[in-house]
């Protein structure tokens, strides 16, 4: 096997300490990386207790940070009793960012950059990998000490968080000035593509699409027995504008009303979350929908598998990966256009997020003709035979050596 390029990989989560997607995907990316024969040095902004074998992992926690804040756990700032002046810096930059004031935010993303720098020093590396803006101030800095080739990865943008470029300004220029800084772009989808391209004004021929991929199963998850035998439609997600939670709800009152045995379950947390509590108890929906709070691992796993449906029905997606998580468990997923999961994963029910009326419809279709349920739950694996971390790997390996060339094409 020829050698291939050692990176310096700059993200701001990574399991057991994520609250998201980004930090799955860091880890499926990673150990393909490895596997491939690339030695990579990864940081984070927070102590990391987890083990990581195929990498090193450079834990680098701001020293003005009490202990106890420096190791809380990542969802700290989404659960139901934090407070918007909670600043523990993991959940600052695992899933807090919504909540610090912009002075403070200005604050911990300069001094993980100053870290960062420090890391860099004594690192030996030929590509510079950045996971979106949290860590584009650390990287620009570590390729302007190095003349590095750096490359951008956008799993997220601010236009997504809140749709309609209403967003946080310095934000928005802190992630298009880590893109025009970059070697080259990584976008997770065409659908995200298109965004870095109309709203942030990046030149088209620098941005190369590479899709998540997924684990396959290590392990059979054992069938969760919770709530008998009554249809279950879930959710998954961050309780945010973005993710489409109220359609959710609209949908339940929805399909409730025709099939009142059913039962839906907002699994996570976030900023709207004693909202869509007082919005469900106002609707009438109480003893039809569950609160799951953040769950992880096997509890993730078993709500995947024994849901009967799931809707992802997000306003903007960058990518979508639980929705490819829901798949892989054998459950018919129904998505909103408006995601990059939509790309790879066809087979699935793909709708207009505002669209609750032809939503209800669907879920109701697949909850009654589990005949029906059952081809698209075999189309979607056949899609999934093709959503692999080595495939994209792949490519992200040719935008590697067309960074180090300094090309685009």
């Amino acid at each position: 096997m020829p050698q291939q390029p050692s990176v310096f990989m700059i993200g701001w989560e990574y399991p057991p300490h994520n609250s998201g997607g980004l930090g799955v995907a860091c880890q499926g990316m990673t150990e393909a990386l490895a596997s491939a024969g690339h030695h990579i040095n990864f940081t984070l902004p927070y102590q990391f207790a987890g083990s990581v074998g195929h990498m090193s992992v450079h834990a680098s926690p701001d020293p003005t940070v009490r202990k106890s804040q420096a190791q809380s756990p990542p969802w700290n700032a989404y659960s139901a009793s934090s407070s918007i002046q909670q600043v523990s810096l993991r959940a600052a930059f695992v899933s807090g960012v919504d909540t610090l004031p912009q002075a403070d935010l200005e604050h911990h993303v300069e001094s993980y950059a100053q870290r960062v720098q420090k890391i860099a020093h004594s690192q030996s590396f030929d590509v510079i990998h950045a996971h979106d803006w949290l860590s584009f101030p650390a990287a620009m800095a570590v390729h302007a000490d190095t003349g590095k080739p750096l490359v951008t990865h956008i799993h997220s943008t601010e236009y997504d968080r809140i749709p309609g470029g209403n967003g946080s300004s310095y934000i928005m220029q802190a992630e298009q000035r880590g893109m025009q800084a970059a070697t080259h772009v990584i976008a997770v989808s065409e659908y995200t593509r298109q965004i870095l391209i109309k709203q942030y004004g990046i030149n088209p021929t620098k941005i190369s699409v590479v899709h998540n991929g997924i684990a396959p199963h290590s392990t059979q998850v054992a069938q969760a027995q919770f709530a008998g035998r009554k249809p279950m439609v879930a959710f998954m997600g961050r309780i945010t504008g973005q993710k489409g939670v109220h359609q959710f709800l609209e949908v339940a009152k929805r399909v409730t009303t025709i099939l009142p045995e059913a039962l839906f379950v907002i699994a996570g947390n976030g900023d709207l979350y004693h909202n869509v509590l007082l919005h469900n108890a106002a609707a009438g929906l109480s003893a039809h929908v569950l609160f799951a709070g953040f769950v992880r691992d096997r509890q993730k796993q078993q709500l995947l598998s024994r849901a009967d449906v799931f809707i992802m029905p997000s306003l903007s997606e960058p990518f979508g990966l639980v929705a490819l998580e829901a798949a892989q468990h054998n459950t018919p997923v129904i998505i909103s256009k408006n995601s990059g999961v939509a790309e790879v994963l066809p087979s699935a029910t793909q709708l207009d997020y505002w669209d609750t009326d032809k939503m209800s419809e669907a879920v109701l279709s697949l909850l009654k003709d589990r005949e029906a349920a059952q081809l698209q739950i075999a189309s979607q694996q056949r899609d999934l035979s093709h959503v692999t971390w080595q495939n994209s790997i792949e490519k992200l390996g040719s935008v590697y050596k067309r960074a180090l060339l300094g090309t685009h094409g």
